[in-house]
Protein backbone atom coordinates (compact mmCIF):
# COMPACT_ATOMS: atom_id res chain seq x y z
CA UNK A 1 0.00 0.00 0.00
CA UNK A 2 1.73 3.39 -1.13
CA UNK A 3 0.34 6.23 0.98
CA UNK A 4 0.67 9.67 -0.56
CA UNK A 5 3.50 12.33 0.53
CA UNK A 6 0.54 14.88 0.53
CA UNK A 7 -1.96 13.36 1.65
CA UNK A 8 0.13 12.27 5.08
CA UNK A 9 1.22 15.86 5.30
CA UNK A 10 -2.47 17.06 5.27
CA UNK A 11 -3.17 14.82 7.72
CA UNK A 12 -0.46 15.91 10.04
CA UNK A 13 -1.38 19.26 9.53
CA UNK A 14 -4.97 18.31 10.73
CA UNK A 15 -4.30 16.90 13.57
CA UNK A 16 -1.82 19.63 14.90
CA UNK A 17 -4.81 22.11 14.21
CA UNK A 18 -6.85 19.74 16.23
CA UNK A 19 -4.70 19.71 19.08
CA UNK A 20 -3.87 23.61 19.36
CA UNK A 21 -7.11 23.86 19.27
CA UNK A 22 -8.05 21.73 22.13
CA UNK A 23 -5.22 22.78 24.67
CA UNK A 24 -6.25 26.50 23.07
CA UNK A 25 -9.50 25.47 24.84
CA UNK A 26 -8.26 23.84 27.46
CA UNK A 27 -5.78 26.77 28.63
CA UNK A 28 -9.29 29.62 28.09
CA UNK A 29 -11.37 27.05 30.19
CA UNK A 30 -9.01 28.27 33.19
CA UNK A 31 -9.63 32.12 32.68
CA UNK A 32 -11.74 34.50 33.99
CA UNK A 33 -13.65 36.63 31.85
CA UNK A 34 -14.77 40.37 32.89
CA UNK A 35 -16.90 42.51 30.30
CA UNK A 36 -16.85 46.04 31.36
CA UNK A 37 -19.45 48.62 30.80
CA UNK A 38 -18.00 50.00 27.98
CA UNK A 39 -18.00 46.65 26.37
CA UNK A 40 -14.57 45.97 26.58
CA UNK A 41 -13.73 42.34 27.80
CA UNK A 42 -10.68 40.88 29.65
CA UNK A 43 -9.38 37.11 29.48
CA UNK A 44 -6.92 35.86 32.73
CA UNK A 45 -7.78 35.82 36.32
CA UNK A 46 -9.33 37.59 38.97
CA UNK A 47 -7.16 37.74 41.67
CA UNK A 48 -9.33 39.38 44.66
CA UNK A 49 -12.24 41.59 45.51
CA UNK A 50 -11.41 44.21 47.78
CA UNK A 51 -12.70 47.23 49.03
CA UNK A 52 -15.12 47.54 45.56
CA UNK A 53 -11.70 47.11 43.42
CA UNK A 54 -11.35 44.29 41.24
CA UNK A 55 -7.29 43.02 40.92
CA UNK A 56 -7.12 41.16 37.64
CA UNK A 57 -4.19 39.65 36.38
CA UNK A 58 -3.61 39.23 32.43
CA UNK A 59 -1.00 36.96 30.65
CA UNK A 60 -0.22 40.79 28.16
CA UNK A 61 0.72 42.48 31.30
CA UNK A 62 3.17 43.05 33.49
CA UNK A 63 1.02 44.64 36.23
CA UNK A 64 -2.21 43.81 37.75
CA UNK A 65 -5.36 45.62 36.31
CA UNK A 66 -7.12 47.19 39.50
CA UNK A 67 -10.91 48.13 38.32
CA UNK A 68 -13.71 49.58 39.86
CA UNK A 69 -16.58 47.06 40.51
CA UNK A 70 -19.16 48.87 39.72
CA UNK A 71 -17.67 49.36 36.08
CA UNK A 72 -17.97 45.90 35.41
CA UNK A 73 -20.98 44.41 33.29
CA UNK A 74 -20.77 40.63 33.17
CA UNK A 75 -18.00 38.36 34.41
CA UNK A 76 -17.24 34.71 34.99
CA UNK A 77 -14.80 33.20 37.65
CA UNK A 78 -13.62 29.79 36.62
CA UNK A 79 -11.56 29.50 39.58
CA UNK A 80 -13.57 28.22 43.25
CA UNK A 81 -13.26 30.99 45.58
CA UNK A 82 -14.42 32.43 48.88
CA UNK A 83 -17.08 34.77 48.76
CA UNK A 84 -18.33 37.48 51.21
CA UNK A 85 -21.29 39.01 50.79
CA UNK A 86 -23.00 41.35 53.16
CA UNK A 87 -24.02 40.54 56.74
CA UNK A 88 -21.22 38.65 56.85
CA UNK A 89 -22.46 35.86 54.47
CA UNK A 90 -19.19 33.86 53.10
CA UNK A 91 -19.57 30.69 50.48
CA UNK A 92 -17.26 28.84 48.56
CA UNK A 93 -17.71 28.06 44.80
CA UNK A 94 -18.21 29.59 41.04
CA UNK A 95 -18.98 32.86 40.65
CA UNK A 96 -20.50 34.81 37.36
CA UNK A 97 -23.35 36.88 36.23
CA UNK A 98 -26.40 35.70 34.65
CA UNK A 99 -28.54 37.54 32.11
CA UNK A 100 -32.33 37.66 33.47
CA UNK A 101 -33.80 38.46 36.68
CA UNK A 102 -33.87 41.06 39.10
CA UNK A 103 -30.73 38.83 40.83
CA UNK A 104 -27.81 38.85 38.49
CA UNK A 105 -25.46 36.71 40.08
CA UNK A 106 -25.16 33.09 40.68
CA UNK A 107 -22.47 30.97 43.43
CA UNK A 108 -22.31 27.90 42.21
CA UNK A 109 -21.47 25.71 45.47
CA UNK A 110 -19.51 22.24 45.29
CA UNK A 111 -22.88 20.16 46.44
CA UNK A 112 -24.22 21.53 43.05
CA UNK A 113 -27.16 24.11 44.35
CA UNK A 114 -26.58 27.43 42.80
CA UNK A 115 -27.41 30.49 44.62
CA UNK A 116 -28.79 33.79 43.36
CA UNK A 117 -27.48 37.67 44.76
CA UNK A 118 -27.51 40.92 43.39
CA UNK A 119 -24.14 42.17 42.07
CA UNK A 120 -23.69 45.06 44.59
CA UNK A 121 -24.31 42.33 47.50
CA UNK A 122 -21.09 40.50 46.78
CA UNK A 123 -18.27 42.86 48.80
CA UNK A 124 -15.60 40.66 48.69
CA UNK A 125 -13.61 37.33 46.86
CA UNK A 126 -10.50 35.61 47.41
CA UNK A 127 -9.68 32.89 44.59
CA UNK A 128 -8.53 29.80 45.90
CA UNK A 129 -5.60 28.22 44.11
CA UNK A 130 -6.14 23.92 43.27
CA UNK A 131 -2.52 23.51 43.82
CA UNK A 132 -1.84 22.83 47.48
CA UNK A 133 1.62 25.07 47.74
CA UNK A 134 -0.08 27.98 46.27
CA UNK A 135 -2.27 28.48 48.90
CA UNK A 136 0.20 30.07 51.19
CA UNK A 137 1.46 33.42 51.70
CA UNK A 138 4.23 34.76 53.70
CA UNK A 139 6.21 37.76 55.22
CA UNK A 140 9.70 38.26 56.11
CA UNK A 141 11.30 41.42 57.96
CA UNK A 142 14.23 42.58 59.17
CA UNK A 143 15.66 45.44 61.87
CA UNK A 144 18.76 46.73 63.11
CA UNK A 145 19.68 49.37 65.46
CA UNK A 146 22.67 50.26 66.76
CA UNK A 147 23.64 53.46 69.12
CA UNK A 148 27.39 54.65 69.68
CA UNK A 149 26.36 55.21 73.66
CA UNK A 150 27.37 51.79 75.68
CA UNK A 151 27.54 50.31 72.13
CA UNK A 152 24.10 49.51 72.30
CA UNK A 153 23.47 47.31 68.94
CA UNK A 154 19.83 45.74 68.44
CA UNK A 155 18.93 42.99 66.03
CA UNK A 156 15.32 42.01 64.95
CA UNK A 157 14.06 39.06 62.77
CA UNK A 158 10.51 38.18 62.19
CA UNK A 159 8.35 36.21 59.48
CA UNK A 160 4.37 35.35 59.06
CA UNK A 161 3.50 32.04 56.93
CA UNK A 162 -0.45 31.68 56.10
CA UNK A 163 -2.42 28.99 54.46
CA UNK A 164 -5.81 29.88 53.32
CA UNK A 165 -8.89 27.39 52.06
CA UNK A 166 -12.33 26.98 52.34
CA UNK A 167 -13.07 25.74 55.69
CA UNK A 168 -9.33 25.60 57.01
CA UNK A 169 -6.95 29.12 58.05
CA UNK A 170 -3.95 28.25 59.29
CA UNK A 171 -1.26 30.95 60.64
CA UNK A 172 2.45 31.03 61.96
CA UNK A 173 4.57 33.97 62.84
CA UNK A 174 7.86 34.44 64.94
CA UNK A 175 9.73 37.42 66.18
CA UNK A 176 13.37 36.67 67.48
CA UNK A 177 15.32 39.93 69.51
CA UNK A 178 18.43 40.06 70.36
CA UNK A 179 20.42 43.09 72.34
CA UNK A 180 23.77 43.98 73.66
CA UNK A 181 25.37 46.42 75.41
CA UNK A 182 28.70 47.82 77.27
CA UNK A 183 28.47 46.83 80.98
CA UNK A 184 24.91 45.39 80.73
CA UNK A 185 23.44 41.96 80.66
CA UNK A 186 22.31 40.63 77.00
CA UNK A 187 18.59 40.80 76.05
CA UNK A 188 16.90 37.92 74.32
CA UNK A 189 13.49 37.19 73.09
CA UNK A 190 11.83 34.82 71.11
CA UNK A 191 8.17 35.02 70.62
CA UNK A 192 6.40 31.93 68.37
CA UNK A 193 3.29 30.82 67.66
CA UNK A 194 0.81 28.84 65.37
CA UNK A 195 -3.11 29.31 64.96
CA UNK A 196 -5.35 27.34 63.09
CA UNK A 197 -9.54 27.80 62.97
CA UNK A 198 -11.59 25.69 61.70
CA UNK A 199 -15.25 27.51 60.08
CA UNK A 200 -18.29 25.50 60.70
CA UNK A 201 -20.57 28.41 60.16
CA UNK A 202 -20.00 31.48 58.60
CA UNK A 203 -19.85 33.27 62.25
CA UNK A 204 -18.71 29.99 64.33
CA UNK A 205 -15.34 28.00 64.17
CA UNK A 206 -12.71 26.27 66.36
CA UNK A 207 -9.42 28.12 67.63
CA UNK A 208 -6.67 25.68 68.30
CA UNK A 209 -3.45 27.63 69.32
CA UNK A 210 0.38 26.97 70.12
CA UNK A 211 2.64 29.70 71.47
CA UNK A 212 5.94 29.86 72.89
CA UNK A 213 7.82 32.48 74.51
CA UNK A 214 11.54 32.64 75.91
CA UNK A 215 12.19 35.80 77.67
CA UNK A 216 15.34 36.86 79.79
CA UNK A 217 13.54 40.02 81.35
CA UNK A 218 11.05 37.99 82.88
CA UNK A 219 13.67 34.77 83.35
CA UNK A 220 11.70 32.46 81.50
CA UNK A 221 13.74 29.87 79.48
CA UNK A 222 10.56 28.51 77.89
CA UNK A 223 7.40 28.55 77.66
CA UNK A 224 5.31 26.52 75.79
CA UNK A 225 1.44 27.06 75.75
CA UNK A 226 -1.00 24.95 73.95
CA UNK A 227 -5.13 26.11 73.80
CA UNK A 228 -8.13 24.89 72.47
CA UNK A 229 -11.45 27.43 72.03
CA UNK A 230 -14.73 27.98 70.35
CA UNK A 231 -15.08 31.45 68.37
CA UNK A 232 -17.28 33.86 67.05
CA UNK A 233 -17.04 36.03 63.92
CA UNK A 234 -18.21 39.39 65.13
CA UNK A 235 -17.26 41.51 62.08
CA UNK A 236 -16.49 40.28 58.80
CA UNK A 237 -15.67 42.13 55.53
CA UNK A 238 -13.41 43.27 53.26
CA UNK A 239 -12.18 45.39 55.32
CA UNK A 240 -12.56 44.40 58.50
CA UNK A 241 -12.74 41.30 61.22
CA UNK A 242 -13.18 41.18 64.32
CA UNK A 243 -13.30 38.14 66.34
CA UNK A 244 -13.25 36.58 70.49
CA UNK A 245 -12.67 32.97 71.58
CA UNK A 246 -13.11 31.33 74.97
CA UNK A 247 -10.77 28.20 75.45
CA UNK A 248 -8.78 26.44 78.20
CA UNK A 249 -4.38 27.07 78.18
CA UNK A 250 -2.13 24.42 79.34
CA UNK A 251 1.54 25.91 80.18
CA UNK A 252 5.06 24.11 80.23
CA UNK A 253 7.09 26.68 82.05
CA UNK A 254 10.63 26.20 82.41
CA UNK A 255 12.30 29.34 84.21
CA UNK A 256 16.26 30.15 84.77
CA UNK A 257 16.35 29.36 87.70
CA UNK A 258 15.15 25.39 87.42
CA UNK A 259 13.89 24.99 90.27
CA UNK A 260 10.71 27.14 89.16
CA UNK A 261 9.92 25.10 86.32
CA UNK A 262 5.88 23.87 86.36
CA UNK A 263 2.95 23.18 84.75
CA UNK A 264 -0.25 24.91 85.21
CA UNK A 265 -3.75 25.36 83.25
CA UNK A 266 -5.72 28.40 82.78
CA UNK A 267 -8.78 29.99 81.03
CA UNK A 268 -8.55 32.46 78.19
CA UNK A 269 -10.16 34.52 76.79
CA UNK A 270 -8.84 35.95 73.32
CA UNK A 271 -9.88 38.90 70.91
CA UNK A 272 -8.34 39.38 67.30
CA UNK A 273 -8.94 42.35 65.20
CA UNK A 274 -7.53 43.06 61.74
CA UNK A 275 -8.33 45.90 59.18
CA UNK A 276 -7.47 45.03 55.36
CA UNK A 277 -6.25 46.94 52.37
CA UNK A 278 -6.82 50.57 54.24
CA UNK A 279 -5.23 52.08 50.88
CA UNK A 280 -1.56 50.56 51.47
CA UNK A 281 -2.00 50.44 55.33
CA UNK A 282 -2.52 47.07 56.99
CA UNK A 283 -3.09 46.44 60.44
CA UNK A 284 -3.91 43.92 63.31
CA UNK A 285 -3.67 43.36 66.97
CA UNK A 286 -5.07 40.93 69.15
CA UNK A 287 -5.08 40.69 73.45
CA UNK A 288 -4.96 37.19 75.50
CA UNK A 289 -6.22 37.39 79.21
CA UNK A 290 -5.84 34.25 81.17
CA UNK A 291 -7.10 33.68 84.49
CA UNK A 292 -5.29 30.25 86.44
CA UNK A 293 -7.45 27.42 87.23
CA UNK A 294 -4.60 25.31 88.55
CA UNK A 295 -3.10 28.21 90.53
CA UNK A 296 -5.53 30.59 92.41
CA UNK A 297 -5.06 34.45 91.87
CA UNK A 298 -2.89 34.22 88.98
CA UNK A 299 -3.29 36.25 86.17
CA UNK A 300 -1.74 37.04 82.54
CA UNK A 301 -2.06 39.35 79.66
CA UNK A 302 -0.36 38.89 76.09
CA UNK A 303 -0.89 41.90 73.75
CA UNK A 304 0.32 42.40 70.09
CA UNK A 305 -0.17 45.30 67.61
CA UNK A 306 0.99 45.26 64.01
CA UNK A 307 1.02 47.84 61.48
CA UNK A 308 2.14 47.29 58.24
CA UNK A 309 2.36 49.95 55.03
CA UNK A 310 2.87 48.40 51.45
CA UNK A 311 5.95 49.39 48.71
CA UNK A 312 6.16 48.46 45.48
CA UNK A 313 7.96 45.30 44.41
CA UNK A 314 6.32 43.35 47.30
CA UNK A 315 8.18 45.33 49.84
CA UNK A 316 6.55 47.01 52.86
CA UNK A 317 7.73 49.02 56.14
CA UNK A 318 6.48 47.63 59.47
CA UNK A 319 6.22 48.56 63.57
CA UNK A 320 5.36 46.30 66.17
CA UNK A 321 4.51 46.65 69.51
CA UNK A 322 4.27 43.40 72.11
CA UNK A 323 3.31 43.34 75.68
CA UNK A 324 3.67 40.31 78.02
CA UNK A 325 2.02 40.70 82.05
CA UNK A 326 1.96 38.14 84.48
CA UNK A 327 0.89 39.13 88.31
CA UNK A 328 3.00 35.88 89.67
CA UNK A 329 6.25 36.27 87.96
CA UNK A 330 9.52 34.32 88.81
CA UNK A 331 11.44 36.89 89.13
CA UNK A 332 10.03 40.03 91.81
CA UNK A 333 10.00 43.24 89.85
CA UNK A 334 9.44 41.47 86.38
CA UNK A 335 6.02 41.03 85.76
CA UNK A 336 5.90 42.84 82.91
CA UNK A 337 7.62 43.38 80.00
CA UNK A 338 7.66 45.27 76.39
CA UNK A 339 8.88 46.23 72.94
CA UNK A 340 8.98 48.71 70.18
CA UNK A 341 10.15 46.97 67.01
CA UNK A 342 10.63 48.61 63.26
CA UNK A 343 11.88 46.80 59.79
CA UNK A 344 11.73 46.33 56.33
CA UNK A 345 10.44 43.21 54.69
CA UNK A 346 9.11 41.28 51.88
CA UNK A 347 5.96 40.02 51.07
CA UNK A 348 5.81 36.68 49.21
Amino acid sequence: MVINKHVMIDYLNKYIIVALLFISSMLSAQNDTIQLKNNDVLVGKIKSLSNGVLTFEAAYSDSDFKIVFEEVKDFVVQRKCVIILTNGRRYFGNLRTIKNGPKNVSISLEDRRLLHFKQEEVIALQEIEDEFWKKFNGTIDLGYNFTKANSNSQVTIAGQLEFNSEKWLVEGDFSVLNSTQDDADKIRRTDAKLEVIRLFSKTWYVLSDLSFLKNTEQAIDSRLSPSIGVGKLLVSTDKLYLGITLGVAYNIENFVDASLDKTSSEAVFLANFKMFDFGNFDLKTGVKFYSGLSESGRFRTDYDLTCKYDLPLDLYIKTGFTLNYDNQPAVIGSDYDYVFTSGFGWEF
